[in-house]
This record gives structure tokens, sequence and C-alpha cells, in this order.
């Protein structure tokens, strides 16, 4: 099949730290091109593939005004048998009423403001496909043809190392500071529960988020029981996954479909987080994992986490979240995708 794939241009591909979206549609784009498709890419400038990927640069975060005209311009004159789009509603306009399937991937919890607007158009053969299962149920009460598709790894990407692991390997949080990611809830349940913690990810650039780690997260490092270690690229949080008690995903902000999740337990390491959003739909307890209701909750699987198998983490993550799975899931979508 001709798939036309479609990011908005906030970071180019490959990711280096941060970037979920685009790490997961750059790890589609090479599942599809090894099932033989031929596969266009339209998003940042800066991105550069070392595959069969065509890229079509559409503008960069700096600078979008080129974008919607760019991608109008190239669906009018270009025939795909597949378009799926990551990013805006509006790529579609040109070809809403196509024939062309065409898919929509929520990579974010909440619809955009123009869902409902676009809805009325009455779009013909589109799927919404986003990446769990929980948006799917929250949102496919207002109508259209929904059908999720969970995010997944390349199986290469991270390794199992199967090294010892004591109560003294730190707990591990990777997310983009804020206050919104559950920093403070981590901090607690490292003291309470007696253990290590490493903070990974990158603070803001504004004043007012430097402000709030400085206040917040701060005054608790010490370089021994809590340690900030800022962004992380691939191979350091390899190593830093395979040497973690368990990652630890207390957030408060929406999470569709938690990336850092599925990389912890390709690495061998479980996932501690609160029982909502995409976490109880991934995490099973005991199994690759803990979730809980409370703060308390999670202090208590901290103290029992030496009973999950690591080997089984990395096994549940070969069985149901690579990459493959991942792009023969869409694929299947891509060849059914027709609205009634």
């Amino acid at each position: 099949m001709k798939i036309l794939q479609i990011l908005n241009p906030v970071t180019p591909l490959p990711a280096k730290t941060i970037g979920g979206s685009e790490r997961i549609v750059e790890y589609l784009m090479d599942e599809l091109i090894l099932l033989g498709h031929d596969v266009t890419f339209m998003g940042h400038d800066e991105s550069s593939f070392t595959n069969q990927v065509k890229h079509i640069p559409i503008g960069t975060y700096l600078d979008r005004k080129k974008t919607l005209k760019t991608v109008w311009k190239h669906l009018i004159s270009t025939k795909y048998d597949v378009v799926h789009n990551h990013g805006r509603l509006l790529y579609f306009a040109p070809i809403i009423y196509s024939k062309t399937r065409k898919l929509h991937t929520f990579h974010m919890a909440d619809l955009e403001s123009g869902f409902h607007n676009f809805q009325r158009m009455k779009p013909k053969n589109l799927t919404f496909s986003p990446c769990g299962k929980w948006i799917q149920d929250r949102y496919q009460s207002l109508g259209g043809n929904w059908h999720y598709v969970n995010n997944g790894l390349p199986i290469s990407k991270y390794s199992f190392d199967n090294a010892p692991i004591t109560n003294d390997n730190p707990l591990v949080i990777i997310c983009r500071i804020g206050p919104g990611k559950g920093l403070i809830d981590a901090i607690e349940i490292s003291r309470k529960s007696n253990r290590k913690l490493i903070i990974a990810g990158k603070i803001g650039d504004y004043p007012h988020e430097k402000e709030w780690f400085n206040e917040n997260v701060g005054k608790y490092l010490d370089d021994k029981n809590i340690k900030f270690i800022g962004e992380v690229n691939d191979a350091q949080k390899n190593a830093l996954l395979n040497q973690a008690l368990a990652l630890i995903i207390p957030t408060k902000d929406s999470e569709a479909f938690n990336t850092t999740m599925i990389e912890a337990n390709a690495c061998g390491c479980p996932v501690i987080s609160y029982n909502r959003f995409c976490f109880p739909e991934y995490i099973t307890n005991g199994v690759n994992g803990f979730i809980g209701d409370t703060i308390e909750d999670l202090i208590d699987t901290v103290l029992k986490i030496n009973l999950i198998n690591r080997q089984n983490c990395r096994t549940y993550f070969e069985q149901k979240y690579t990459s493959k799975t991942m792009a023969l899931n869409y694929q299947s979508l891509y060849e059914n995708s027709i609205n009634k």
C-alpha cells in the first residue's frame, strides 16, 4: 500500500530525548517499510531517515504558517491508499469525503477543540484510532468509527540484562518536570518507603518552571537518596531502567498511553502507578507492576515490588507491545477502515 503519515512539526525525527508521539510514528513507519509498504512522511523540516521513508517537510515548531497549506496542496495533488494523520484534524479537509482510507490517531487524551465541528461534516472512510482503549471508551459515544491501537516499541530498542536487584536499587521517575507529573508524590513515596529515587527529565525553559522545580523538588535533592540527573537518551534510559527497583508514574496529568511504561517493561523493570488513565489498561497487578488508588497504596506496592519476576515484565512486552504488533494492528485498520 501507498501510505502517508502526517505529524505536527514539533520535534524532528528521529527523536533524541523528548517526543513520545514522534517516536511512535517513527517506529510505525520502520515496521511498515519492513512489511513492504511505500511510506511517505510529512512533518518537521529537520527530520531525516536512513530507510526508504520519503520525507516532505511541512514546517517547524517556531514557524508553522506554511504547515496547513503544504499538507492540503500535497493531498490535492497526490493519491494515497491510506492517509494516517497524527496531527491536526484539519489536515484531512481536502480528502474528507474521498474514498481514500483515513485514520486519525489521538496521542493525547483530550480531543482537540474543533472535534465536534469536524464530526458535523460527516467525514467518509475515517477511523479514529486512539492509542489507548480508555480514550475510545470515553469518546466513542460522540459518533464515528473507533478502533484503538496501543503503542509499541522495537523489540531490540531496549534490552533486559537481568542484573541482580535489591532494595538498595533506586526507584526511578522519568518525565517532563512539572507540577502535573507527580514528582511531589514520587518524593513522598521514596521517603516513606525508605527507597532511593532518581529523577530524570527536562526542566522547562520558562522562569516559573525553574522556580517550581527549585521550590518543590530541589530542596529534597542530596545526590544520595534523591537525585536529579536531567534528560536521558535511549542508551542512558536503558541502563537506568535495568538497574531501577521500579519505574513510578504517579502522574496527575492525563496519559493517553504512556511510552515510558513500555520502555520500563522492555528492560525488565516493573511499573507502579495510580489506577487511572491508561495504567489499568496496561498494568496487570503482580505481573508487570502494580496500580493503586492512593499514595499509601503505592507505598505498599514498593514494599512488595520484589515479588514481581522481572523476566515476566520483558515477556509481557514482547508478547503484546512491540512495534511490529502495533504496525500489524494498524495495517489491519488500513485494510478495513471503511465507515458504514
